[in-house]
């Protein structure tokens, strides 16, 4: 009997982490390639396709040209699933993010419980789970996921062995640090070391790492870290782009004196809120619950709204910021509203004062509108299609209300039976049914409502239709105008650089010395610019555009002129 009781808790123990795994599974992986790439995922792309048709994977280009400003692990990584799958697709160029949110839903929990307890591990990776803009940029074939998982890495490496500092766990430290680096750049060896900083000062850790070892380990990982760029720089003399120069430029240069991205010094007062939908009452709670009572919350717990501290000071004295810049705080956040819920790290009853009863009572009203969003889809859907044209299309209204209806049967079970969620989850009582329903609403946004809506996506559909109208002609017979569409030359697949013009001039000597057939692809907006230049572009009709619906911009839209040929 004693040994069934002891198997009986060692299950259920292992059950939640399970649960935990197969949603993180589901939601990262499931129609992860369906959809067409879309904005700055043709950059990863198209890198990664012009080093696997070169064999060059030292020199990263976009249509023959040099592009240097991402580091080179990022296209590698790409590069190894297409090779392990045998094939470059959208669902390859995802892949690394994807299973990035696994590393980091992992690590979260980790921090979790070794620092507080099983309970607060799982509620984190609960909470990193079923935030949006998580999701979002797991499922998105850039290097932000990446980014952050590394991050925590570094951080767990260190509490791992924080009281064992040696020349091993200093040198495995920095290399966890400058692989971020070469993932994104140097956020991922700054990021951390601001995290870690407060518990480093404190009680003067800091002079356990005044040795030989921690330097020796400093040097052999920026060696490490430096070891591509000079590579690149021997290797092609020809090659005109320095990958440590544009580090340079990307990351310190762009800090203190940014050359675009320039935003007020207080946007991350109302993004980093934003990143944390549909969350921000508890984190609003934790917040207000914990700042007043500071000397009663444990170390731990002291050390992590630090760290929050930190990283929210770093990226706001930076001179360029953007929204998903400081994604890297949302796991820290998601540990500091773990604790909160659990009345762990000392927060005890402060959790449950009058105002964190009713920031409660408003987190669980916001999960509820957002299902009863979903449940009335049909009579929101045609109200919106009369107000701005879009066309519903087929599918949505069916995979909206599901969605809703599945949400609420969850809510009900967990109303019915409330520590069944929680017991299922590890999640404390009364937050169990609310971070699955999150879950399941945003599971059935990107792995089904979005399905229908690709058909309203047009630069897949135009870019095959221009691979399939090029036919047998050679790239030297393609003319981009300004820049090409990394996306639309992933999609074309060109053995060899197409032709880019970049002025009216450039343009009127190519039409002038022409071959006699030839495509131009240019964005409409720029067209009518052209007119007054080029009276022979104004004058010729498309032979073909990227599909504009009534609620889009037409300007933006690609446009495609055949000129010769039948």
């Amino acid at each position: 009997m004693v040994m069934d009781n002891v198997m009986d808790k060692r299950e259920s123990g292992y059950g939640a982490y399970i649960v935990l795994g197969l949603a993180a599974a589901l939601l990262a992986l499931w129609s992860l390639g369906y959809r067409g790439l879309w904005a700055s995922e043709g950059r990863w792309a198209e890198v990664t396709r012009e080093m696997l048709q070169s064999g060059d994977f030292f020199h990263p280009n976009i249509n023959g040209q040099p592009y240097f400003d991402k580091p080179l692990l990022t296209y590698w990584l790409v590069a190894a699933v297409s090779l392990v799958t045998g094939h470059l697709n959208e669902w390859a160029v995802r892949l690394p993010s994807a299973l990035s949110l696994l590393v980091a839903v992992a690590i979260t929990v980790w921090l979790g419980l070794k620092l507080w307890s099983r309970q607060v591990g799982l509620t984190a990776g609960w909470f990193l789970l079923s935030t949006y803009s998580i999701l979002f940029w797991s499922r998105t074939g850039v290097a932000d996921v990446e980014n952050l998982a590394v991050i925590l890495l570094a951080v767990a490496w260190y509490w791992a062995w924080r009281d064992r500092p040696n020349f091993f766990s200093f040198l495995v430290f920095y290399l966890i640090l400058f692989i971020g680096a070469q993932l994104k750049g140097l956020t991922a060896v700054v990021v951390p070391i601001a995290a870690l900083l407060p518990d480093v000062v404190r009680e003067r850790r800091w002079r356990g790492y005044l040795t030989v070892s921690h330097v020796l380990a400093l040097v052999l990982g920026s060696l490490f870290y430096l070891g591509p760029f000079f590579y690149a720089s021997m290797t092609r003399p020809d090659y005109q782009s320095s990958g440590l120069a544009l580090v340079f430029q990307e990351n310190i240069q762009r800090y203190f004196d940014p050359i675009d991205h320039v935003q007020p010094f207080y946007i991350y007062f109302y993004e980093v809120p934003i990143l944390l939908l549909p969350w921000l009452p508890l984190f609003a709670g934790a917040l207000i619950a914990g700042l007043p009572r500071w000397r009663q919350l444990d170390t731990h717990t002291r050390w992590l709204i630090k760290a929050v501290a930190m990283i929210f000071l770093f990226f706001s004295a930076s001179g360029s910021r953007r929204s998903y810049y400081i994604m890297p705080i949302v796991p820290f956040i998601a540990l500091w509203m773990a604790v909160y819920v659990g009345n762990a790290g000392g927060y005890g009853a402060l959790s449950r004062q009058a105002i964190g009863r009713w920031l409660l009572r408003l987190q669980q009203l916001l999960v509820y509108l957002l299902a009863l969003l979903e449940l009335a889809s049909p009579l929101i859907l045609p109200l919106v299609a009369a107000k701005t044209g879009f066309a519903v299309p087929a599918g949505l209204q069916l995979a909206t209300v599901l969605t809703g209806l599945a949400t609420f049967c969850v809510l009900l079970v967990d109303r019915q039976r409330p520590d069944w969620l929680a017991r299922l989850t590890g999640t404390p009582a009364g937050m169990g049914g609310l971070l699955v329903a999150v879950s399941v609403i945003l599971g059935g946004y990107f792995c089904w409502q979005t399905r229908p809506l690709e058909i309203y996506r047009t630069e897949r559909p135009f870019a095959l239709q221009l691979k399939s109208r090029l036919g047998d002609l050679p790239p030297e017979q393609l003319v981009f105008y300004e820049k090409p569409e990394p996306n639309v030359l992933f999609y074309l697949d060109l053995p060899r650089p197409a032709i880019l013009i970049e002025n009216p001039e450039q343009m009127r000597d190519f039409m002038e010395k022409a071959p006699d057939e030839y495509f131009l692809v240019i964005r409409r907006k720029t067209v009518e610019s052209l007119a007054t230049a080029l009276p022979q572009l104004a004058g010729q009709q498309p032979s073909f555009a990227e599909e504009t619906f009534a609620w889009q911009k037409p300007s933006k839209k690609l446009i495609a002129y055949h000129f010769g040929g039948q």
